[in-house]
């Protein structure tokens, strides 16, 4: 059985998919600069809180 899903959520889904995807760039770009370490760390976290919040 197929589910069916309305426009407005289908949007959301694609919205949803393409904020992931540009979370997903930012943080790969803030990785790959040079950074103080605090900086760093802060940005680990919240690539490790939004992976935990994508997994649920």
């Amino acid at each position: 059985m197929v589910k069916k899903i309305d426009q407005g959520t289908e949007a959301e889904l694609r919205l949803g998919r393409r904020v992931s995807r540009e979370v997903a760039v930012l943080l790969n770009e803030i990785e790959n600069e040079p950074v103080p370490d605090r900086l760093l760390e802060l940005a680990q976290q919240l690539q490790k809180a939004l992976s935990e919040k994508l997994e649920k």
